[in-house]
Formats: structure tokens, C-alpha cells, sequence
């Protein structure tokens, strides 16, 4: 095993033993997976995130569930200034750990999950990714980041679709498919697993976020290129409906703009 791999591994072992939460072997063994290849999928994220949402050079980002702090390290190596929010202080000593070892300035901070320690109009970019369906209350996130947004900064926002088959945290199919309260009665009497409780896991969808963002200061931005023509078709089809593509993807994927 490659030693960035295995030091990984190792953080995210004392990540599990510290917070006893991913209990069931076949979750565990998912997130200590996830971990020894988040900084190659980090990179192409950066590049995906330059691409869609703005350079970032020179900018101020806000990693919004920052984790390990491979991605805000990923981040800083590509010229930005970086913030990191996690509720979890195992992840925040873990993620100033990545940070230092990989030479990049970071700032990890341990926040309540409510609200961000930021004044207003204080970032650039936002970025979030497999977070929000671990939120209780995620319209406060997204109401908490626009307010720490500048006028036209970016949101950079991907989580779990509910309506892909195979639900990503669990690997149960059409899990995400059921009322929260269903799902958690079957994964606990059928499958002995509490991971709707130990996750906070939520199952959301892009129309779950349409309704979230009523009444905050950001709308989606529509996204049309493609590398191919039916591609294209229809990603314009569905924009014309005001739908935006990762809709219908296992992850919905949307960049998401402050009103100036």
C-alpha cells in the first residue's frame, strides 16, 4: 500500500474509534475506502470546481464540512485561501494534521453546526460536498452560507440524489426511496443497522433543494455544456424546465450563486 494510503487509513481508523459512529463493518470499511483515495478524487474536484464555479486563485473558499481536510489541502496547493467548518473536533485536530503534513495553510475551525463563525460577505467560493444529507437542519446551512457569501460568490454543492437505486451511505437499494422513519424501522429490524440515527442521515433530492433555498439569497446556476450533442439536448431540455441536470444523476451537483 502506498504510504499516503495507509497513513489515510490510519486517520480514519482513530477517526472511527474516537466517534463510534459508522458501526456496521460494511460502512466502515466504505468511509476508510473513501479516505485513502479522497486526495486523487480532491484533485479532479479542484479542477471541476475551477471549471464550473470561478478561478480560485487569490480567493477566499469555505469548506463547509471539511473532513480530513484533504480537499481544503487541495484547495490552498491551487492558490486558495482556505476555511474549514466541521461540528466534529476528531476531524478538525485530523484535518490540521493533513494540512501541515501537506504543506498547505488552512484554517480548521470546530463550529456548533448552526452558526458559521464568519462575519457576512466574507468568502468568495463556498464548497460542500457529502455533507448536507448528514444535516438536521440544512436550510440553516444554506442560509448561513449565502450570508457569508460576497454578492455573485459561488456554491459549489453536490450530495446524494434519493431517488438513485442504490443508496450511497447504506449500500441497501431503494433505501433512500422510503420516508425516513420506514427506512430506519427496516434497516433496524431487518438488517440490525442503525445508520440512520449514527449518520444523521437524510435523504434528499434536487427538488428537496429547490424547497430549501425558498427565501435564501441563491438560485441555481443553469449548466449546459456537454461533450456530446444529446447530452447537450438534454441538459437544455431539462433546463428549460428549470431543472438542472444532476437531477437525474446518482449525485446532485449544482453550482449555486449568491444575488448580487
Amino acid at each position: 500500500m502506498e504510504p499516503v494510503h495507509e497513513e489515510a487509513r490510519k486517520r480514519a481508523e482513530r477517526y472511527l474509534a474516537e466517534c463510534k459512529e459508522y458501526t456496521h463493518d460494511w460502512e466502515r470499511e466504505k468511509l476508510i475506502g473513501d479516505w485513502t483515495t479522497k486526495r486523487a478524487e480532491a484533485e479532479n474536484v479542484v479542477g471541476d470546481f475551477k471549471r464550473r464555479a470561478g478561478e480560485i486563485a487569490g480567493k477566499r473558499l469555505l469548506d463547509i464540512g471539511c473532513g480530513n481536510g484533504t480537499f481544503m489541502a487541495a484547495f490552498a496547493r491551487a492558490g486558495a485561501s482556505v476555511s474549514g467548518l466541521e461540528v466534529n473536533p476528531t476531524l478538525v485536530d485530523i484535518a490540521k494534521e493533513t494540512l501541515r503534513e501537506d504543506g498547505a495553510s488552512g484554517e480548521p475551525v470546530l463550529y456548533d453546526g448552526t452558526t458559521f463563525p464568519f462575519p457576512d460577505n466574507s468568502f468568495d467560493h463556498a464548497f460542500s460536498v457529502s455533507v448536507l444529507e448528514h444535516v438536521s437542519d440544512p436550510k440553516q446551512v444554506l442560509h448561513e452560507a449565502a450570508r457569508v457569501l460576497k454578492p455573485g460568490g459561488t456554491f459549489y454543492l453536490a450530495f446524494p440524489n434519493k431517488w438513485h437505486p442504490l443508496e450511497t451511505h447504506t449500500g441497501v437499494l431503494f433505501l433512500s426511496f422510503l420516508p425516513r422513519d420506514i427506512a430506519r424501522f427496516l434497516l433496524r429490524t431487518f438488517w440490525r443497522r442503525n445508520s440512520i440515527d449514527e449518520l444523521n442521515l437524510h435523504f434528499l433530492s434536487f427538488w428537496t433543494l429547490k424547497r430549501l433555498l425558498r427565501g435564501i439569497s441563491l438560485h441555481v446556476l443553469p449548466e449546459y455544456g456537454a461533450k456530446t450533442g444529446f447530452r447537450g439536448f438534454v441538459k437544455r431540455t431539462l433546463g428549460s424546465l428549470d431543472i438542472h441536470f444532476s437531477a437525474i444523476l446518482g449525485t446532485v451537483m449544482v453550482i449555486l450563486e449568491k444575488r448580487s
